[in-house]
C-alpha cells in the first residue's frame, strides 16, 4: 500500500534536538546514506545500553525499606511502579546470565519488592510482572533462585500478590471496574501461576481462560475494550496477544485457534498504519513512547509466530529498528528516563508524574523481552543485517 518509506533515521528526533547528551553514540545517529545496520552492531548497542541504564538504577536504590520515593529524581510511587521493576530485573537477570546487578542480589532485592507491592495493593500489571519475574527464574521452584531464597512467611506474599481475584470476581466471571482488555492481564497471571505450581486447579484455570476469551470465541475480529458502548485501540492488540500467549502455555489449542483470526486481521491493521518512524497506533489511549513499545513488541511476536505475519521478516526487522531509533533517541543519557514530560509533550491522563519512573523501566522490560526473540529468529533466519529501508508495501 505504501511505497518504500524511510524508517528511522532521517525522522527519528525531529524536534528533540540534544537528547542523546553525551552518552554513548547510537545507530539512530548513523549517516542517512548507510541503508544497512549490521544485526550484530544493534544486538550489541541494546545489550550495552540495557547494562549501563540498569545498572544506574539499581545502584541509586540505596534501600527498600522503606523503599525510596523516586529513583534516578523520577517519583516511585505511582501505579505499577515496583512490579514493573521486579519484571526488568527478573527479565535482565535471565536474558545476560546473572543474579547481579551493581553489585545487589538480584533475588534479594525483587523478594523485598513484593511487599513493597502489596502494602500498596497492587494489582492488575503489577502482579502480572511480578509473575514473570519469579518465572524468569525457572519453572521449577525448587531449583528457583528467588523462590528459594524467599522465607515461608515471604511466599506466602508473593503467592497473595498473584492471585488474579484480587481484580477478577470468580464468582460472576467479571473484572472489578476494569476495561475488558485486563482480561488478558488476568488469563497470563493464571497461566504462570498454574505453570509453576502455585496453583493446581486446572479447573478455575479453564474457566478463567474462557471468560477471558468470550469475545475472540464468539468471532470478534477486534475486542471492545467498553462494552457495550463500544472502544477500539492499542489495547485490541495487547489483548489478543496476551490471552493466545496465556492459552499457549495452558496448552489451550482450542483457544489457540479462536483467537488466530483476530491475529491475523489486527496485525494487517497495525501494518497498514505503522508511521515512518515505528509508532504504531496514532489514536485511542497511551500514546506516546508505548506505541514504539509496541511495535518492537509486536515484531518480537510476529518473529515467533510467522502465520500473522503481515509482511516478510526484512521488513518487521526495519520496524523494530525504527522504533528502537526513536525511543533510543528520545532517552535522557543525563537524566537516565524518557522525555515523557518534557516541554510540549503530552500522555494520556493516567500517565502521571508519579508514574515517570514506571513509564521508563516499563521501556527497559519490554525491549529485553522483544529483544531476546527477535535478534534470535534474525541468527536463526541468518538475518545479519538489517535494512533502514522498507521495500514497497
Amino acid at each position: 500500500m505504501r511505497k518504500a518509506t524511510l524508517f528511522g533515521i532521517g525522522l527519528v528526533g525531529l524536534g528533540l534536538p540534544g537528547l542523546l547528551g553525551t552518552g554513548s553514540k547510537s545507530l539512530a545517529q548513523g549517516s542517512s546514506e548507510a541503508k544497512q545496520v549490521r544485526t550484530a552492531d544493534l544486538d550489541r548497542e541494546i545489550r550495552d545500553f540495557l547494562q549501563r541504564e540498569i545498572s544506574v538504577h539499581v545502584a541509586d536504590i540505596k534501600s527498600l525499606d522503606p523503599p525510596p520515593d523516586r529513583v534516578v529524581g523520577a517519583l516511585t510511587t505511582g501505579e505499577f511502579s515496583w512490579g514493573t521493576f521486579m519484571r526488568t530485573l527478573g527479565d535482565y537477570s535471565a536474558f545476560v546470565g546473572t543474579n547481579t546487578i551493581a553489585g545487589r542480589d538480584v533475588p534479594q532485592m525483587i523478594g523485598k519488592m513484593v511487599q513493597i507491592e502489596l502494602s500498596q495493593g497492587g494489582k492488575t500489571w503489577a502482579q502480572l510482572y511480578a509473575a514473570m519475574a519469579l518465572e524468569s527464574f525457572g519453572t521449577d521452584l525448587k531449583k528457583n533462585a528467588l523462590w528459594q531464597g524467599l522465607s515461608s512467611k515471604e511466599r506466602d506474599a508473593y503467592i497473595a500478590l498473584l492471585d488474579p481475584d484480587r481484580f477478577y470476581d470468580e464468582k460472576t466471571h467479571t473484572l472489578i471496574h476494569l476495561p475488558e482488555n485486563y482480561f488478558g492481564v488476568a488469563a497470563r497471571i493464571a497461566a504462570i501461576d498454574y505453570e509453576l505450581g502455585l496453583n493446581k486447579d486446572r479447573t478455575s484455570l479453564d474457566d478463567l481462560l474462557n471468560r477471558a476469551a468470550t469475545q475472540f470465541t464468539a468471532g470478534a475480529l477486534f475486542a471492545d475494550d467498553a462494552i457495550p458502548t463500544g472502544r477500539y485501540d492499542r489495547y485490541s492488540n495487547e489483548y489478543a496477544r496476551a490471552l493466545y500467549d496465556a492459552a499457549a502455555l495452558a496448552g489451550r489449542e482450542d483457544l489457540m485457534k479462536a483467537i488466530a483470526p483476530s491475529l491475523k486481521e489486527q496485525m494487517k491493521l497495525w501494518w497498514d498504519l505503522l508511521s515512518p518512524d515505528g509508532y504504531g497506533y496514532s489514536w485511542g489511549r497511551s500514546l506516546g513512547a508505548i506505541s514504539y513499545m509496541d511495535t518492537m513488541e509486536i515484531a518480537a511476536f510476529l518473529a515467533k509466530h510467522p502465520e500473522f505475519q503481515p509482511a516478510p521478516l526484512p521488513q518487521l526487522a526495519s520496524a523494530y529498528f525504527a522504533a528502537w531509533s526513536w525511543l533510543r533517541s528520545d532517552f535522557n543519557n543525563q537524566t537516565h528516563l524518557l522525555s515523557s514530560f518534557s516541554f510540549g509533550r503530552g500522555d494520556y491522563g493516567y500517565i502521571t508524574k508519579e508514574r515517570e519512573w514506571q513509564q521508563t523501566t516499563t521501556f527497559f522490560g519490554k525491549v529485553i523481552g522483544a529483544h531476546q526473540t527477535f535478534v534470535s529468529t534474525l541468527e536463526k533466519r541468518r538475518r545479519e543485517t538489517i535494512c533502514r529501508q522498507t521495500e514497497s508495501r
